[in-house]
């Protein structure tokens, strides 16, 4: 009997592998997201420990990828924020499995979803943060609606599960078709005409991080190589 992560693999190329997505598909997908635990995927607490101790910022766990999908667990340290970065011509799911996270997720102002140039100021919106933990919906996002975000750990570690269709798309200098940018936020208006949206921003393009960057850390749970091929 194929375990739960499977199931969702599966289900995840399903949704993904035609690019004209199937509504139907992506509802069922986030149905089967939205019941993953940490147990599903072997993330016991002495790997939690380990990322405490470590001095990266984020460990990453891959469990698959191809042409269509990549599927990944990322742990953040207690306290620690993935900056706001985007993720361009994709959809994705992010479900919390252990500790809190704080979402604050952007739409671009203009309905595009072109690779940002590194000198380039965008306008964007800023939508309501949510807090989100175990027993949380996991979060969704389209190629424009709430394309970039930004996830500080206020319960940590704290460790979701992470679809992503396409996935990026880089050389080992970080040039390619998909590469993944990071912003900040330059100027801010705030927005009082809608509950979810609160602020317009301008947005420009942070080329260097140098005190976030992330380890790798070995998935042990059930692989989905056989499922999802």
């Amino acid at each position: 009997m194929a375990s739960a992560i499977e199931v969702l693999g599966k289900q995840a190329m399903k949704t993904f592998s035609d690019h004209r997505l199937c509504q139907k598909n992506f509802d069922k997908l986030l149905s089967l997201i939205n019941k993953i635990t940490a147990e599903d995927v072997k993330l016991e607490k002495n790997a939690l420990d380990y990322v405490s101790r470590q001095p990266a910022p984020m460990c990453v766990m891959d469990i698959f990828e191809n042409k269509d999908i990549t599927i990944a667990i990322f742990i953040l340290k207690h306290g620690v924020k993935m900056p706001m970065h985007d993720h361009p011509g994709m959809h994705g799911l992010l479900k919390v499995i252990s500790g809190m996270v704080e979402l604050s997720s952007y739409s671009l102002k203009t309905k595009s979803d072109h690779v940002i140039k590194t000198k380039e100021e965008i306008a964007a919106f800023r939508h309501q943060s949510i807090r989100l933990h175990s027993n949380s919906s996991a979060c969704t996002f389209t190629p424009t609606e709430k394309n970039l975000h930004e996830i500080l750990c206020v319960e940590g570690p704290a460790a979701f599960l992470d679809i992503l269709s396409p996935p990026y798309d880089v050389d080992e200098f970080g040039k390619g078709t998909r590469p993944c940018t990071f912003f900040k936020t330059v100027k801010s208006k705030l927005c009082t005409e809608s509950t979810d949206i609160i602020e317009e921003v301008q947005l420009s393009v942070v080329e260097n991080l140098p005190d976030f960057y992330s380890s790798s850390l070995e998935y042990i749970g059930p692989p989905l190589k056989s499922y999802c091929n």
